[in-house]
């Protein structure tokens, strides 16, 4: 049977490293690596859309704002990492990606934007706001993206009820139901989510550290809940995709191991 989503693909564009124990309460003392995914998908009709794009290898120079950014979350990332090069290993050129969905504007979530000039920026407009309050503890690092930014952003602000997912006000991306779009706000306002009917799939960008540690939220620590934009709408976020997962539907976040994210995705 012919799919309109012809293909999702994981790289892992670089990763910071946490202990368990520093996260929640009442756990063991655990390395535990998260990865910053990146998620390319291939439409049959509009080609290759990009679902943000990891970390920059720039994140790793030694200058202040980059050293307190890494402090709490060691960061290990190198210009091989980059999506941009591994794309260029895989023969797709920077120019064939046509559309850049970014679920938020953290800097492992923007840090290649620049590297694809002709592509189409999708961004919520609850998103866009918070660019432009500039605020230091949004973590918005603009100087990973584009002098052109503003210009090329395409803002979704209108969501509508869809039968092929209840659950939350979606919005139609290219009108043909493939990718239906939503907001989970909590550790950014503005969270962009996707889902694809085809999949019965919800990649959910950073409502959680890892679909594993879900049912950890409650024994969230006080810094990592101050890390959150808004810890309140963070716990709503999580039963949401709690309620998905009841409901059969596969989930994804950004952070979630590779080898996880790739056994779902087959």
């Amino acid at each position: 049977m012919s799919t309109t989503i012809e293909s999702i693909e994981y790289f892992a564009c670089g990763y910071c490293i946490n202990n368990k124990k520093n996260l929640f309460k009442g756990v063991p003392k655990g390395s535990l690596h998260f990865p910053a995914g990146v998620f390319l998908i291939k439409h049959r009709e509009h080609g290759y859309i990009l679902y943000d794009t990891g970390y920059a290898p720039e994140i790793m120079a030694k200058t202040w704002k980059y050293a307190l950014y890494r402090l709490p979350n060691p960061i290990v990332m190198t210009p091989a990492d980059s999506i941009s090069e591994q794309l260029k290993k895989r023969g797709i050129s920077p120019d064939a990606i046509r559309y850049l969905i970014l679920s938020h504007l953290h800097p492992d979530h923007i840090g290649q934007v620049k590297a694809f000039p002709k592509a189409n920026i999708i961004l919520t407009k609850t998103c866009l706001q918070e660019y432009r309050a500039n605020r230091f503890s949004s973590l918005i690092f603009k100087e990973f993206l584009p002098l052109d930014f503003e210009k090329r952003v395409i803002t979704i602000e209108t969501y509508q009820d869809n039968r092929d997912f209840p659950h939350l006000p979606s919005y139609d991306f290219f009108g043909d139901q493939s990718i239906l779009m939503t907001e989970l706000s909590g550790h950014s306002d503005g969270q962009c989510c996707l889902f694809f009917p085809e999949k019965r799939l919800f990649l959910a960008a950073d409502v959680a550290w890892g679909v594993p540690l879900i049912p950890l939220t409650k024994r969230m620590r006080l810094i990592p809940r101050l890390l959150q934009n808004n810890i309140k709408q963070y716990q709503r976020s999580i039963q949401v995709l709690e309620h998905l997962q009841q409901d059969g539907i596969k989930i994804i976040v950004s952070h979630d191991q590779k080898e996880r994210i790739e056994r779902v995705l087959r």
